[in-house]
């Protein structure tokens, strides 16, 4: 894992980019207005409607602390090639298909308020889905994350993988999943600001960027906190980070 070197206080979050470029860039565009210390992503640069070379120039160029996805590493081995818009190797130039390779599958970042792990499904499980269960989708537990709460090494847990932008809250540890950039169904970025204990929604709406939600880093009163994912109930109201 690759340690930021300074303490993070504002944080940009980019979710799974899925070659496109231009939400990509705009993303980018707008965090750079909103001055932020550092922007991570969770992965899956490949495999969308878009640009997969644009994408990861664009993150190289900015310097985004980006993860390894499963759709990247499947790309990398010739697996899922099925699927709608899959891409090849012979689709991408041997920068984009180095920078693929380079990327790791968790990335360490100190805050101004504690340890953050960066992954794009749970620790090295790139396929690893977390979620408290709901009416319309069953409960997803993870013993890597389990370890990693037991561990108490990490304060916060930012992660890809379910394109749902949400947060989750653990008696010692918040996990908020980044979401993705891909599709109609409120595509957009994060702003965390250790300092403030906020989190900021921002969704691509056409052309245009919008402001969604402001919410609290910290559980509030009337959200359910865990001890761990074994404590998954199956009648979670989730907490969006968009509106």
């Amino acid at each position: 894992m690759r340690p930021a070197s300074n303490p993070v206080t504002r944080l940009g979050v980019i979710g799974d980019v899925h070659a496109e470029d231009e939400r990509l860039r705009q993303t980018l565009a707008h965090l750079a207005d909103r001055n932020v210390d550092a922007i991570v992503c969770t992965g899956d640069i490949v495999d969308g409607a878009g640009c997969p070379d644009s994408a990861a120039e664009l993150l190289c160029h900015h310097d985004v602390s980006t993860v390894r996805g499963n759709h990247d590493r499947w790309m990398l081995t010739n697996k899922a090639r099925h699927i709608p818009f899959a891409h090849h190797l012979e689709d991408l130039t041997a920068g984009t298909i180095s920078y693929l390779q380079s990327l790791p599958t968790q990335i360490e970042i100190e805050t101004l308020t504690g340890k953050l792990l960066l992954c794009h499904g749970m620790g090295d499980n790139d396929l690893q889905k977390i979620w408290p269960g709901t009416v319309r989708m069953p409960t997803e537990r993870s013993r890597q994350l389990d370890q990693i709460i037991e561990d108490d090494e990490y304060r916060y847990v930012i992660n890809g993988h379910m394109h749902f932008r949400t947060m989750i809250h653990f008696e010692n540890l918040t996990l908020i999943n980044a979401g993705t950039l891909k599709g109609e169904h409120r595509p957009g970025f994060s702003i965390i600001d250790f300092e403030a204990q906020t989190v900021s929604g921002f969704e691509h709406q056409e052309d245009a960027v919008i402001s969604s939600r402001c919410l609290p880093l910290a559980a509030g009163e009337e959200q359910q906190v865990w001890r761990n994912t074994q404590e998954f109930d199956g009648d979670w109201q989730p907490l969006l980070l968009f509106s």
